[in-house]
């Protein structure tokens, strides 16, 4: 039975990957990351508890919708290339993108001094400031409060920058400032997942326009690995300076299996145990906690922090179905293949009409990305928010088509 189920995947991989549909299309990166995680668990499936042949068939059930989706949403591409029109952006107002970098900049070390407050006085560049500095944000719940908003600030910020700097608006100098901003926000975070989410900011709109193809993607795909690696040293998750580079390089693989397959084990589990419906409480979790807030309602909102599941070793990340699944159980699980239609749409409107549409689609590959790991969309509402109206701020909703020596209205 997985068998078929990596077939069905591949299969929806193989027909994604059609040129009708462009490069770097939703379809396509859903196969892709599914298959390669499936594959990777069908490799390794030693090293882990076994699924079971009904959750098989219940994954089995969400992969044959997905592929169901994509070819209801592209009957109208038959015979059809891929659209070749190149698109950019221009600034609504420049002094909006210079006062957002200043913004950040100016906020960074107020950033600073919290992570060193919340590492309990340690220097947050050694290695046992950096573990307390992830510690307490991770289990003792502590965080940055009203500064946690600069991240999408500055992300955005870089994002936009990096797409005028490639139509010949913005300095060198200026663009790696911003980058250099933006990386020092990753690195207070201590996650990795900051770290893809400022890549996908950075990098997707440029692939989206085609100036990012297949050898600009394995490049991003190593920059990911070392900062990734870089990381994992300093929070001493599969990496240590007290071993080898053969002893450290087979601990970060082990390691990064825990992060990439571990997940639909153990939302197989959750499965297996089949708790209470929620009915909303997970899915909705946001307007919960503002009118908890409020005071409107008792209602608190669930933690976001989930138990441990062993697979065999502990996890407490259980995929993107995980949300779906505690509030509507087994038809919860349709619902993620269900987004791929926003993101076909976003993709759509982003090469037909460019400008910010190009920041959207590219905003909504994290969390398609993201989907091995755990629920990125209703869990990070108020995130897109801010991505939505910083994007709408900083960039033209107008179309202005790709012109070569200059940009144009189309």
């Amino acid at each position: 039975m997985f068998e078929l189920l990596l077939l069905v995947t591949f299969a929806g991989l193989l027909t994604a990957s059609r040129r009708p549909l462009g490069f770097g299309n939703p379809f396509q990166i859903y196969f892709f990351v599914w298959f390669s995680l499936l594959l990777g668990y069908y490799l390794s499936r030693d090293s882990f508890i076994s699924m079971s042949v009904e959750f098989v068939l219940l994954i089995l059930t969400a992969k044959l919708l997905a592929l169901l989706i994509m070819i209801l949403c592209c009957r109208g591409l038959q015979g059809r290339g891929p659209e070749i029109r190149r698109h950019g952006v221009i600034a609504r107002k420049t002094r909006f993108i210079d006062l957002a970098q200043l913004v950040a900049i100016i906020a960074l070390p107020l950033v600073y001094a919290r992570a060193t407050e919340i590492a309990g006085g340690e220097s947050v560049f050694t290695v046992l400031g950096y573990i307390q500095l992830r510690a307490a944000m991770t289990e003792d719940g502590e965080g940055y409060g009203i500064l946690a908003y600069l991240w999408v600030l500055s992300f955005v910020t870089t994002s936009v920058s990096i797409f005028l700097y490639r139509q010949s608006n913005l300095g060198f100098g200026r663009l790696w400032l911003s980058v250099a901003v933006s990386l020092c926000y990753c690195y207070l975070s201590t996650g990795r997942t900051y770290i893809l989410f400022f890549l996908c900011l950075a990098l997707v709109p440029l692939m989206n326009v085609g100036a990012i193809r297949m050898r600009g993607l394995l490049i991003t795909l190593i920059i990911f690995i070392a900062l990734s690696v870089f990381v994992a040293g300093m929070t001493a998750k599969g990496i240590s300076a007290d071993d080898g580079i053969v002893e450290n390089v087979e601990s970060f693989l082990e390691s990064m299996k825990g992060y990439t397959i571990a997940p639909l084990l153990a939302f197989s589990r959750l499965v297996e145990w089949n708790p209470d419906l929620s009915w909303g409480e997970n899915t909705f979790r946001l307007l919960i906690s503002i009118q908890y807030a409020l005071g409107i309602s008792t209602l608190a909102p669930v933690a976001l922090m989930k138990g441990y599941a062993f697979v065999p070793d502990p996890t407490n990340v259980y995929t993107v179905y995980e949300v779906y699944f505690r509030d509507f159980s087994y038809l919860g699980v349709l619902i993620p293949p269900v987004f791929l239609i926003v993101h076909y749409w976003l993709y759509r409107r982003a090469r037909a009409r460019g400008g910010v549409w190009i920041f959207y689609y590219s905003a909504s590959v994290y969390p398609l990305v993201m989907q091995f790991f755990q629920d990125q969309y209703f869990s990070l509402l108020s995130t897109w928010i801010q991505v939505w109206f910083w994007y709408w701020l900083l960039t033209t909703p107008h179309r202005f088509s790709w012109k070569k020596g200059g940009l144009g209205h189309a």
